[in-house]
């Protein structure tokens, strides 16, 4: 019994060494490779800096959707929100939960592995993983909402595999299916499209339950049971909008704008729409190869080796099958953007742990040496190679150096520091965060949503200029886009506006190709009646 208590004791001291390494780990390599870290002036992706005026407005008093337009869901608002008490003036906090979720996704890759090789070699795979994962063209410069997904799916995928090792021996127990349910109604509340990942887990694991064991009772129980995780983790955001009078201001924008107001490939046959999606998941080889490559490679080795499963097809089949769901789901809308291939990182993991299987399998009696030297090595050589491989590492402008948002920023706030700011035609540029000011319009930017759909977005952004509410207007137009173009859009700032500031800047698109987007940033000022 002793020996049962002092084994436990020296297991839970492992695990919470190990989880501290990933922490660690998770701040270094951070530091590095996301916009948001401490090491740069500031995130310049458009997506991040909505995100965090979301968060800002949030923690604010403002209800998200009805006071303030944005079309992501409400717990990556939350997270930001959560971000903006840590810091309000920069991505400091962001890139502390950035970290934390990291980690999280480290440590569950790290549970993965373990089923298969020894510690060391586990704490390497892991490692890998997020190093892939961090430096692949899909992650831009950090702060995406599939981001914040990859725990979720990492953990959830780590269920799969323990049950399709031995599915004689292994089971999933209730509270399994509750847990898996909860983070999948956490992803719904994230980015709704990536749900699809949780739905072909439960499918696949309830139809084996169902047909495989012929036992439909508890397949049955057991879907409802993941019903009521999702349940918990979405309920708490009905009860919140419907106090705040704000339900419909969620729904609509959240889940039918998201469905129906979006640019889509028009006039497309039953085949081709079948297909396109699978096109355009393909495209992820020359934006992100390292990714692509080893992430199929992974659900490859998965299906084809001895490593990972029983020998019945169906286990083998498993991981793939949700791989490949999740994925088709995501590009089905057939839009898509560089990050919609973050989670495909996840399944990288089996890549690695193919990799230090074999290597241990070589290795044989020195295998534990030389996965000590190799896990003491992997940490710091990923952080310094990441300094010469990402994005924001090679392109972001450094902690005090100036933006063209903290120029115009600087302007506001010397000239008139309760002056109400509109970004104007475009996503967030960041100039509410430069000027540590909160939205004070609801429609804060524009979104990439179409007119006919909902006009209002533009209809009220064009209002704010025309009605002189707006006391500084800031547009980041991008290359080919002239003063006459924004007048003939707004000819209320040819007229009442005053230039006041202009400069040409660039953003890197991939830290290797020569794919930069060049823009100019006009900031006006409402002229004196």
């Amino acid at each position: 019994m002793k020996k049962q208590s002092a084994l436990s004791s020296k297991n839970k001291l492992m695990t919470f060494a190990v989880y501290l390494l990933f922490l660690i780990f998770s701040f270094g390599i951070l530091y590095i490779c996301t916009a948001s870290s401490p090491r740069y002036a500031t995130n310049p992706w458009n997506d991040a800096n909505a995100f965090l005026t979301m968060g800002r407005a949030m923690s604010s008093g403002l209800t998200i959707y009805k006071d303030i337009f944005e079309q992501k869901g409400p717990l990556l608002y939350l997270l930001h929100a959560i971000a903006s008490l840590i810091s309000d003036s920069s991505f400091l906090g962001v890139y502390i939960i950035q970290s934390l979720f990291l980690s999280a996704t480290a440590f569950a890759a790290y549970k993965i592995a373990s089923l298969y090789v020894g510690t060391a070699w586990s704490v390497i795979s892991a490692v890998l993983t997020c190093f892939v994962t961090v430096n692949s063209g899909c992650y831009y410069y950090g702060d995406s909402a599939e981001e914040f997904c990859l725990p979720f799916l990492m953990i959830s995928i780590y269920f799969f595999c323990r049950y399709f090792r031995n599915t004689e021996q292994n089971e999933l127990g209730k509270s399994v299916f509750l847990l898996v349910g909860f983070f999948a109604g956490c992803v719904a509340m994230i980015k709704f499209t990536v749900i699809g990942f949780w739905f072909a887990w439960a499918a696949y694991i309830l139809l084996y339950i169902w047909i495989a064991k012929k036992n439909f009772k508890k397949s049955f129980v057991n879907a409802m049971i993941f019903l009521c995780g999702m349940a918990l983790a979405v309920a708490p955001w009905i009860i919140y909008f419907t106090v705040k009078g704000a339900l419909y201001d969620f729904i609509n924008t959240y889940f039918v704008l998201n469905a129906t107001a979006y640019p889509k490939a028009e006039g497309l046959g039953i085949i081709s729409r079948i297909f396109e999606p699978l096109h355009s998941l393909c495209e992820n080889l020359v934006i992100s190869p390292a990714l692509f490559i080893l992430g199929f490679l992974g659900i490859i080795l998965f299906a084809a080796t001895k490593i990972f499963t029983e020998k019945k097809l169906f286990s083998r089949l498993s991981v793939p099958f949700v791989c490949c769901i999740g994925l088709y789901i995501i590009y089905f809308g057939i839009r898509y953007y560089n990050y919609y291939f973050i989670p495909m990182s996840v399944f990288t993991v089996f890549t690695f742990i193919a990799l230090t299987y074999s290597l241990n399998n070589i290795t044989k009696n020195k295998s534990g040496i030389i996965a000590a030297i190799l896990c003491i090595a992997i940490i710091p050589t990923a952080i310094v190679a990441s300094n010469y491989l990402n994005l924001s590492s090679r392109f972001t402008p450094r902690k005090g150096e100036e933006t063209v948002q903290s120029k115009a920023a600087e302007y506001i706030v010397s000239h008139n520091p309760n002056g109400r700011i509109l970004n104007y035609g475009s996503l967030d540029s960041g100039i509410y965060l430069a000027a540590k000011q909160v939205p004070q319009f609801k429609h804060f930017e524009q979104q990439n949503l179409l007119y006919d759909k909902y006009p209002e977005n533009i209809d009220e952004q064009n209002r704010y200029i025309f009605d002189g509410l707006a006391d500084y207007v800031a547009i980041a137009a991008k290359s080919g886009m002239e003063l006459s173009d924004i007048y003939n859009k707004s000819i209320a700032l040819k007229t009442d506006y005053t230039l006041v500031f202009s400069q040409e800047y660039i953003i890197a698109e991939s830290a290797f190709k020569n794919k930069k987007t060049a823009q100019t940033y006009y900031l006006f000022e409402l002229k004196e009646d």
